[in-house]
């Protein structure tokens, strides 16, 4: 194999080795989790009003549904990726969330005027969106100070 073809595999492999930290791993297990979640409290409240007769019940749902979700999310993000369990950081939490929010539906606006259908233009930027969320979580909610990244790094710095 050619030196050239040898340095751009092994590039590779280091930024994969980069990216998938276990903190990355257990985000996007998280992310499944909080996901589904998220559908099965949004797929209970619509049950619910709906047997109630509520008018439009996917509103009312969606919105109680999301407030219980962005909790439960902001406590297993906290908990298990970030392991941190201060409530403080929940306001910039919710700064981020509102961020990928609006990124997201800007994202699903741009491929809809390409011709993208709105299933598959969610779909498509759900990935960029959960990446942009974990990356401003990790720096702007879950910062660490710099003597805890050194301590982290000391406790594992053979997976890096």
């Amino acid at each position: 194999m050619p030196l050239f073809f040898k340095k751009m595999i092994k590039k590779l492999f280091s930024l994969i080795k980069k990216i998938l930290t276990p903190q990355f791993i257990r985000f996007v297990l998280v992310a499944m989790l909080n996901t589904a979640f998220g559908w099965c409290v949004y797929a209970g409240l619509l049950l619910l009003f709906n047997h109630f007769h509520v008018n439009k019940p996917y509103v009312l749902a969606s919105l109680i549904g999301t407030i219980i979700s962005i909790m439960f999310n902001f406590k297993t993000y906290g908990h298990i990726v970030f392991k941190n369990k201060s409530n403080r950081l929940i306001f910039k939490f919710l700064m981020v969330y509102t961020v990928t929010y609006f990124c997201n539906i800007g994202g699903i606006a741009l491929l809809e005027r390409w011709g993208v259908n709105n299933y598959l233009a969610g779909a498509i930027t759900a990935i960029p969106v959960g990446f942009l969320g974990y990356f401003l979580n990790k720096i702007f909610v879950y910062r660490k100070k710099p003597a805890q990244v050194i301590d982290d790094w000391e406790q594992n710095k053979d997976t890096f």
